[in-house]
């Protein structure tokens, strides 16, 4: 059983790495302090390692400012979490220069498995699986495992509202919330409280959204400039692609994010039947069936007519 190495793995070592993607959303932060925390109880000594700041509604939970940019020194191991490929982990190009390292993730279908084990699992986020891991190992959990696990569960799943949102799920969460969580302070923080910087934003974007293939494609973007004018972040834009998503009559919703001057990060929902992985897939990203995204370079409309067709394809 994978989480038997796992498992052996972890007891043979003093210190233990835990790496988040780049641009890290609530799955991975939750996992990766939920894992921190749990292996503390064991005695392990645990940091927590990550490319891109952290989300400033994610400093709500517990361990969160520990967070670091990059190791400065050698660990025993090294574990990656929520990162579909190697490429996730961004600027932590350490990871694959060891050879003792974990993978756990949950996009089934297009991790690369680039570790030495990998535990990669369907589940609807890779909260789950730390979880189920945390329960093997015999860790007690305690208020602070509970919460970041629950805000993975919850920010993967839509807040239970995606498809992905299945028994397993509501089991995780209903065990879950038995621990101290205000699970309406959490949705308030994760969802609706909001800054003044960010609604601007998203009043531009939203007013040039476009709409391709008989309204069947809804798409919107966002710039470097855009940001710049209402002093935004890159972070603010989490969650502006469920404006084009919601349209009546869209199959994929599109958001569009600059990157920098010819890079474009493009993320892709599916309400049916479309698979979006294999269409993020050819530009070399992926991702589950429903919510996939990659990185595209070239021109802001090349970028658009590029990804447009291709969707085009599969209507």
């Amino acid at each position: 059983m994978i989480f038997d190495r796992i498992s052996d793995k972890i007891n043979n070592s003093k210190s233990i790495a835990i790496f988040s993607h780049t641009r890290p959303d609530g799955d991975t932060i939750g996992g990766v302090l939920a894992l921190k925390i749990g292996l503390q109880s064991l005695g392990k000594t645990c940091d927590c390692f990550c490319d891109t700041a952290i989300g400033e509604k994610f400093a709500v939970l517990p361990q969160s400012e520990t967070y670091k940019a990059k190791p400065q020194q050698k660990y025993d191991l090294y574990i990656a979490i929520d990162c579909g490929e190697l490429a996730r982990l961004g600027e932590n190009t350490i990871f694959f220069q060891n050879k003792n390292t974990v993978n756990i993730d949950h996009h089934h279908l297009s991790n690369d498995n680039f570790a030495s084990i990998n535990c990669v699992e369907n589940f609807a986020s890779t909260c789950e699986i730390i979880f189920e891991l945390l329960k093997f190992m015999n860790v007690q959990f305690n208020d602070d495992i509970a919460k970041c696990l629950y805000v993975g569960l919850s920010t993967d799943t839509g807040n239970f509202a995606h498809s992905n949102t299945n028994e397993h799920v509501f089991k995780c969460a209903e065990e879950l919330i038995k621990f101290n969580i205000n699970v309406a302070d959490l949705n308030f923080i994760l969802y609706r409280n909001t800054s003044y910087e960010r609604t601007k934003l998203l009043g531009k974007v939203i007013s040039r959204i476009r709409k391709y293939c008989d309204g069947k494609v809804s798409l919107l973007y966002t710039l470097l400039s855009d940001m710049e004018e209402v002093c935004a972040k890159q972070s603010d834009t989490e969650g502006f692609i469920d404006y084009a998503t919601n349209i009546i009559g869209t199959e994929v919703g599109i958001a569009i994010c600059q990157h920098n001057e010819n890079s474009y990060k493009v993320s892709m929902r599916s309400r049916g039947k479309i698979d979006v992985s294999k269409i993020c897939a050819e530009f070399g990203g992926g991702g589950h069936k429903n919510a996939s995204g990659c990185m595209v370079c070239g021109l802001l409309e090349e970028v658009i007519e590029k990804i447009v067709r291709t969707v085009s394809f599969e209507l």
